[in-house]
């Protein structure tokens, strides 16, 4: 009886740490996800997988800066959202490294064609401006994203291919 109650305890104590590491998860996720959103990631990048909770999150960013969402930032202007295509995937296909890398200085990650250069150049295609607090958790919230492919058909990247 005594070693039966061991084990009791012992997958007690394993449920307990799993559930916490699941809400660090989820509350990291939701972390990731603002800063994504207060970043204005958005503007140029979609995450289809996610489109529910990004919503949601824009939806309380505007609202605790007491401003509202232009109709196009509402709805999502595809035409913009597409520029950088779908991040739903990037975690199986970029590692924390590159990420990190990228975010730091992204225009050295262009291609040297002339419409590629163009992108490069726009001032949305600047480095990451935030705390280094913030650039971790937005680096460790991207590297999680792999839901599969779903960028939009005829998508081309202008990232040099590794």
């Amino acid at each position: 009886m005594e070693q039966v109650c061991k084990y009791v305890y012992v997958l007690a104590f394993l449920f307990v740490i799993s559930v916490a590491s699941y809400a660090q998860g989820a509350d990291a996720q939701k972390q990731g996800q603002e800063i994504f959103v207060e970043g204005r990631c958005y503007t140029c990048h979609t995450i289809k997988a996610q489109s529910a909770e990004i919503e949601a999150a824009k939806a309380a960013f505007a609202e605790s800066k007491g401003v509202e969402l232009k109709e196009d930032e509402e709805d999502g202007d595809e035409k913009d959202e597409s520029k950088g295509g779908d991040l739903s995937n990037i975690g199986n296909e970029r590692d924390q490294k590159w990420l990190s890398d990228f975010l730091k200085n992204p225009k050295e990650f262009f291609n040297s064609d002339a419409k590629c250069k163009k992108l490069a150049k726009k001032k949305y295609r600047k480095r990451f401006k935030g705390s280094d607090q913030d650039f971790e958790v937005l680096v460790t919230y991207i590297t999680t994203l792999k839901y599969g492919d779903m960028q939009e058909a005829g998508f081309e990247s202008c990232l040099i291919e590794e």
